[in-house]
């Protein structure tokens, strides 16, 4: 796991310089070693931090060129199945230097070309400069597991693991993209090929770019989550299909444990964290290290739960409680950990429980994906119940009831809710609101609503705010898969990618730790998308064939409970913490002194948030806050 840069401009001094300022700004995610390539007459240079996991000696540094000496790469990321493609590799005569999966990629492309990603299993994110043609690669992972941005602006060609990366090499010649601002506003993060930069761009999941002096960069894609979704069947035999996804989750968690360094497990208490922990403490002879976060507060906390299960496998269990304390502490970073703006407040106990986390080892699995893949976010449950109740209505019943609501007020919303025992969930009075503006734009679906069941600022208060927006992800089309499959694949698109996998990448590689995510196997992930949706969702339970699998290693009462999630009291932490850093960064002077978001809607909802009602606007007011402190970081 590493951090990776590079520049490409028409041959000038300084070029060296500017890649080292840009590959050292990410220092902290590639503590043990830096290198660095230059071909002067070229005009390119590549930067590499190093975070040393496989083959720990020099022949593992980076940038590394090939026997040949025609191809150089600049790699980040871990492929699991490296030493079967090094031994297929060596059956055909080539020879290898060092250990480390970073030259067997390398040997891999040299042999195949750019097709040879299609044989990686892992995660990945890298840049191959072929010498002889004068040509550069860029490919990242099939899920988005490690970033890349790339910058073009017709005269340089730059790319790097991270933004502050990009702002270090080419400073003042970055202004905010107001578009990718209103997405941001409206979602909490900006989704591919979109960055918050005007001409930077994301490399998108799956896909690679090739690029030389005589064309514009051309971005193909090598896999797409979509071509796996199977046409409807039944389930023939319910039990074999448990077997063979056990089987696969087996294999793709005992692959995340390769490593020359200790490898250790964030435990939550969840379904799928403690499907990946059963697994790996019934599959491993030695003790599993986890690692947990709880809170204080009750609703929030799920501490109790992860004990539980480490207890029962007999696990090496580390857990501390996360406090506004870690909260003042954290956030003042914020602009730096999360370089782009990013409004998952979770970033804070992820952070923490990284930090923890570091101290004991150097590698640490999660279980990101296993909602978007095996439909486990309550939303799903809301909107299909919701589809079902109300499709076969005219639209004006859905969108009277959103008004109905709105006059009833979200806060009075949301107590009588709490009578229902599925909906005593945190954050009740914002999702109550998310509610109320599905109904109130109800369109012959739950489908074209779905956008504002994510919301933050929603769509018309973005328009107000940037001066127009159009929503730029409709949610894909139903008639092949249904509004189930369609939300879970929107969100293995975008909001794992871009949200949930960027917040792991930046909080784990601040402290110099490594996240793997074994759920986002392509191989899983195939498997799990072509599987009948009543064995992800059957007669309203959640992950169902996960909890048949989880159901043989641990009894039910430790993971038969409602979904909890990984919510975090920010209400209350900005109403009684950390409330001066909402005065000091969004009062109408320091608001008055940019030009992007109108100041007006911002101090109105910051009125409605000290005036008692926070619990309304406290989203909004988080995500105002968020990019305020990043514009004044990175822009003055």
């Amino acid at each position: 796991m590493c951090r990776i840069a590079g520049i490409w401009t028409p041959p000038r001094p300084g070029i060296a310089e500017t890649c080292v300022a840009m590959r050292d700004s990410m220092s902290a995610g590639g503590p043990d070693d830096a290198g660095i390539f230059v071909d002067e007459r070229a005009g390119i240079a590549l930067g590499h931090r190093r975070l040393s996991i496989i083959d720990l000696t020099r022949t593992g540094h980076q940038p590394m060129t090939s026997s040949d000496g025609r191809y150089t790469i600049c790699y980040n990321g871990e492929v699991y199945n490296y030493r079967e493609l090094r031994e297929g590799l060596e059956a055909k005569g080539h020879t290898f230097r060092g250990t480390s999966d970073t030259e067997v990629v390398l040997a891999l492309f040299s042999a195949y070309g750019p097709t040879s990603v299609e044989s990686l299993v892992g995660m990945f994110a890298f840049a191959v400069w072929d010498g002889l043609d004068r040509r550069l690669f860029l490919v990242r992972d099939r899920l988005g597991v490690k970033p890349l941005y790339y910058f073009h602006d017709g005269e340089t060609f730059a790319f790097a693991s991270e933004l502050k990366a990009l702002h270090a090499g080419l400073g003042k010649g970055l202004t905010v993209d107001v578009d990718s601002l209103a997405e941001f506003l409206h979602y909490g993060y900006i989704s591919g090929p979109r960055s918050i930069y005007r001409h930077v761009r994301k490399l998108e999941p799956g896909c690679m770019l090739a690029f030389d002096r005589d064309t514009a960069p051309a971005v193909s894609r090598y896999w797409d989550p979509a071509e796996h979704i199977g046409p409807p069947r039944r389930v023939l035999d319910e039990e074999r299909e448990a077997d063979r996804l056990e089987e696969l989750l087996t294999d793709a968690f005992l692959k995340r444990l390769i490593a020359d360094v200790p490898v250790g497990v964030f435990l939550s208490g969840g379904i799928d964290s403690s499907l990946v922990t059963a697994i790996l403490a019934h599959n491993t002879d030695t003790p599993i290290k986890t690692f947990t976060i709880g809170f204080r507060e009750e609703n929030y906390d799920e501490s109790g739960w992860a004990r539980a299960v480490a207890s029962r496998l007999g696990t090496e269990h580390t857990e501390e409680t996360v406090t506004p304390e870690h909260a003042r502490e954290i956030l003042p970073l914020w602009p730096w950990i999360y370089d782009e703006p990013f409004g998952d407040i979770s970033g804070i106990p992820t952070t923490i429980v990284s930090r923890i986390t570091r101290r004991h080892v150097k590698v640490s699995l999660s279980a990101d994906g296993g909602d978007e893949l095996f439909c486990g976010y309550h939303r799903y449950w809301v909107m299909a119940r919701l589809d079902g109740l109300l499709s076969r209505l005219p639209d004006a019943v859905p969108r009277m009831a959103g008004r109905a609501l709105a006059a009833l007020g979200t806060d009075v919303a949301a107590r009588m809710a709490l009578a229902l025992p599925g909906l005593r969930l945190p954050a009740l009075r914002d999702r109550m609101r998310k509610f109320q503006a599905v109904l109130e734009n109800w369109e012959g679906g739950a489908g074209p609503a779905y956008p504002y069941a994510v919301a933050y600022w929603l769509p018309s208060e973005v328009d107000r705010l940037v001066g127009g927006y159009e929503n730029c992800r409709p949610l894909p089309g139903e008639s092949d898969w249904g509004l189930l499959k369609s939300m879970m694949l929107w969100d293995l698109v975008h909001y794992l990618p871009e949200d949930i996998l960027a917040k792991v990448d930046r909080a784990t590689m601040s402290v110099g730790l490594e996240g793997r995510d074994p759920f986002l196997d392509h191989r899983v992930v195939e498997y799990a998308l072509g599987l009948p949706l009543d064995l992800t969702y059957r007669g309203g339970t959640m992950k169902y064939i996960l909890k048949k699998i989880l159901a043989r290693h641990l009894p039910k009462r430790l993971f038969e409970r409602p979904k909890q999630g990984f919510a975090v009291p920010v209400h209350s932490w900005l109403h009684d913490d950390l409330l001066h850093l909402v005065d000091e960064n969004l009062n109408p002077d320091t608001l008055g002194a940019q030009t992007e978001i109108d100041p007006e809607p911002v101090l109105e909802t910051v009125a409605l948030f000290k005036g008692g009602r926070g619990s309304m606007a406290v989203d909004r007011v988080w995500l105002a806050l968020v990019y305020m402190m990043w514009r004044r970081t990175y822009l003055g």
